[in-house]
Formats: structure tokens, C-alpha cells, sequence
């Protein structure tokens, strides 16, 4: 019995004194364990602990598009996140992604070519533009970056070329 009150005092401390790291791995464990929505609680303390944390935007954003949240508030983690890696193509993609389930297929578009400005060879990407393009009525372009997505090696998109190009 006091053998579990100390580790009940003990849990209580750790949690309580806990800094924006210390959220970060908790909420870290929780996603890769698959607790998605637990995950986001940490990261929001991590973010309320730090607000300079950009990759904990970035990882809260991603939990809340795997789990399918809501897409305005993905967009300000990730754009949140891209103030402090200004760099990051996946980041530039994941937001155009979220952008596009909007409805936001112009803005979509200028992030999936912002990723591929920074990452050039990232298969993905040209998958995503090849789509939005193909919701946009532009099927050439659609084409032009599917087969840019299969030419650097994405075999998803196998299919919607056999369906759309000549």
C-alpha cells in the first residue's frame, strides 16, 4: 500500500514538473504506440510549454491528419511548423494535402511545388500535384506529374495513368 502511494506521488511529480522534452517524448510514445488522440494532448503541452517548437506542430498536425481531424487546424500546425523549417518539403506536402480535402486546390498546389522545389525527387509529391491537377479538369498536367511520380518510383500511380493518359 505505501509501496504504490510513493509511486502514485512519485508519477504525479514527473507529470507536473514536466517541460516541453519531457511532453514531447510522452507524446512521441503515445503516436508511435498508435494512441493518436493522447499523442495530440502531449504535443499541445509540449507546444504550451515551448511555443518555439516547431516539430511539435509539425508531429501534432500529422496526428491529427492520420486520425482525420479537422483539416483548418492541421493546416495552422503545419504552417506553424513551417516557420521554424522553413525547409521542410514533407511539411509543404502534408499541408497541401489538408488544403486539398478543403477544397483548397490552388493552394495546394503552390505547397506540393514548393515541396518539389525543396525536395525534387520525392515521388509523393507529384502523385498529390498529378491529383489536385486531375480534380482542377487539367489532365495533362495531372499526366505530367503522375508519370514523374512513377518515373521516380511510386507504383501507386500505375493506375491512374492507364485510366487518364494517353
Amino acid at each position: 500500500m505505501l509501496r504504490n502511494l510513493v509511486a502514485i506521488i512519485l508519477i504525479s511529480i514527473f507529470i507536473t514538473s514536466c517541460g516541453g522534452d519531457d511532453y514531447y517524448n510522452i507524446a512521441t510514445f503515445h503516436a508511435k504506440s498508435g494512441d493518436y488522440e493522447k499523442a495530440i494532448e502531449y504535443f499541445t503541452k509540449a507546444i504550451d510549454t515551448n511555443p518555439k517548437d516547431g516539430e511539435a506542430y509539425y508531429q501534432r498536425a500529422y496526428c491529427r491528419q492520420t486520425i482525420g481531424g479537422d483539416n483548418e487546424l492541421i493546416i495552422a500546425d503545419y504552417t506553424k511548423s513551417l516557420e521554424f523549417k522553413p525547409n521542410d518539403h514533407e511539411a509543404y506536402m502534408n499541408r497541401g494535402v489538408a488544403k486539398m480535402a478543403i477544397g483548397k486546390n490552388s493552394e495546394a498546389i503552390v505547397d506540393y511545388i514548393k515541396s518539389i522545389e525543396i525536395n525534387p525527387k520525392y515521388s509523393v509529391v507529384y502523385a498529390n500535384l498529378g491529383n489536385v491537377y486531375k480534380l482542377n479538369f487539367d489532365n495533362d498536367k495531372a499526366c505530367e506529374n503522375w508519370n514523374k511520380s512513377l518515373e521516380l518510383g511510386n507504383e501507386n500511380v500505375r493506375e491512374r495513368i492507364e485510366l487518364n493518359c494517353k
